[in-house]
């Protein structure tokens, strides 16, 4: 069997606990090569929380009385006490990876996650967790200054990657639209590029008038006022810089002409470029 593991340190397992409000313990990867089978069996539990995410093949798990057999992008959270029956078969091709950690009790990222029902997540299958948990355990491994700290951030993201990705998956995100994410990808590119958004619907076969509605309900502005916050932002930073000219500020968001330039700007922010210019100077 490949194991890779990283302990916090030789006295960290399931059996520890910690008052912080994350703080990993261990974190591995089991996968069978040449050993038939592997089981846990836990009637009382871990004294901490154990996320096993199956990267690859195939595994069971036995919960309430129930077996269940769970494929490749699923997850399994069991919290502190509950009990764990897990068996992996080599002909199923398992790929685990695993992490013990503590946070506190009633822990609100858990909550605002959707992690608080249930024990099993369809998460998907993304190459982030996977460079996540091996980041984890070379951390644990290492044990470079300020550790502790890093964990506490590697196992708080991979928490927060699974449970969007969890969402989009589950639609529970109603909002969610892959066009509207390519748009904004695109617009924070390039802002200052003279975007026709009749011209990038029918580029990509959409319907102009319900990307424009589902692009509103899900950012809160039309792509047009989204552009120009965007510009108008930038703007803000280049005018910090006395190299530039307003009427090169104004070029360089994406404006032919000064004063239309000025004057959006002036009703963005309520004040003009040069005001801005001038206040920034003194701050």
């Amino acid at each position: 069997m490949l194991t890779v593991v990283g302990y916090y340190d030789w006295q960290s397992n399931e059996k520890s606990v910690s008052e912080e409000e994350f703080f990993v313990h261990c974190c591995g990867r089991y996968k069978l090569v040449r050993t038939e089978r592997f089981q846990t069996e836990r009637p009382q539990g871990a004294a901490n929380y154990q996320l096993i995410y199956i990267a690859d093949g195939s595994a069971r798990f036995m919960m309430d009385g129930k077996l269940y057999t769970l494929e490749k992008g699923n997850c399994i959270l069991y919290r502190p006490g509950e009990a764990q029956y897990y068996y992996y078969h080599l002909e199923e091709h398992p790929d685990i990876y695993w992490v013990h950690f503590s946070c506190h009790e009633g822990c609100a990222l858990l909550e605002q996650l959707n992690f608080q029902e249930g024990n099993i997540y369809n998460v998907g299958i993304h190459n982030s967790y996977i460079h996540l948990f091996d980041n984890i355990i070379q951390e644990l491994q290492l044990k470079q200054p300020f550790c502790e700290e890093q964990l506490k951030l590697m196992i708080q993201q991979l928490l927060l990657k699974m449970g969007r990705n969890r969402m989009i998956q589950n639609n529970l995100f109603e909002n969610y639209n892959k066009e509207v994410e390519e748009a904004i990808r695109l617009f924070h590119l390039a802002p200052e590029k003279d975007y026709t958004i009749k011209e990038f619907t029918r580029e990509r076969g959409l319907n102009y008038y319900r990307f424009i509605d589902t692009f509103t309900k899900y950012v809160g502005m039309s792509p047009r006022q989204y552009i120009i916050n965007i510009r108008m932002t930038t703007a803000k930073e280049l005018l910090t810089n006395s190299l530039f000219q307003i009427s090169e500020v104004a070029q360089l968001t994406g404006y032919d002409n000064p004063l239309y330039f000025s004057r959006l700007f002036k009703k963005t922010w309520g004040v003009s470029p040069t005001e801005y210019r001038n206040i920034s100077g003194k701050a």
